[in-house]
């Protein structure tokens, strides 16, 4: 009966402890006052099965929808070699060079100098902030998540689940058309 009682109990105290995790969300809200934290983080981010909405190669500009029907336009960057033979409606998978500016705002606002309010177009929020590892888990309004590992001049120690970002696409580095 001892052994049993001692096999079963690293077991039954496992499935325990499992049964009372939940998934980290983002619907908290943002600590302290207003403001922005940082803008201007530099991370990269590849965006499989996306359509080409649009293309205009003069201007090297390309838009796309994204597989949760999103719509992102951008720059194609000079190591983009392959841009004339991409065509509307080709099913892409593109990496993409973004900014990240991590706020704290109140409402979707930040008040600014002079008792006047500047309405910020936020498109995530934080849901983890991993400073080991420099690891930032974004989830976007439409429910999805993405993990971005972040430089070194990255202030994520004053960041928190529940601060708002805006992710701006600045240029894309590489654009594969799945066949």
């Amino acid at each position: 009966m001892k052994k049993t009682i001692n096999i079963l109990l690293p077991v039954i105290t496992a499935l325990t402890l499992a049964g009372c995790w939940t998934p980290p969300n983002a619907h908290v809200l943002p600590k302290g006052e207003p403001r922005l934290i940082q803008s201007g983080i530099p991370v990269e981010s590849v965006k499989k099965q996306a359509t080409v909405q649009s293309i205009d190669a003069s201007h090297r500009d390309v838009g796309l929808k994204l597989s949760d029907g999103t719509l992102i336009t951008f720059k194609a960057g000079a190591q983009v070699l392959n841009l004339d033979k991409i065509r509307v409606g080709d099913k892409v998978k593109v990496t993409l060079a973004e900014e990240l500016a991590i706020y704290v705002l109140e409402d979707g606002r930040l008040p600014v100098a002079g008792g006047t309010e500047e309405t910020i177009p936020f498109n995530a929020r934080l849901q983890q902030v991993d400073p080991s590892y420099r690891l930032l888990t974004l989830q976007y309004l439409n429910g999805t998540t993405e993990v971005f590992k972040v430089g070194l001049d990255t202030k994520i120690l004053e960041m928190a689940p529940g601060d708002d970002v805006v992710v701006k696409a600045n240029e894309a580095k590489v654009i594969s058309i799945e066949k």
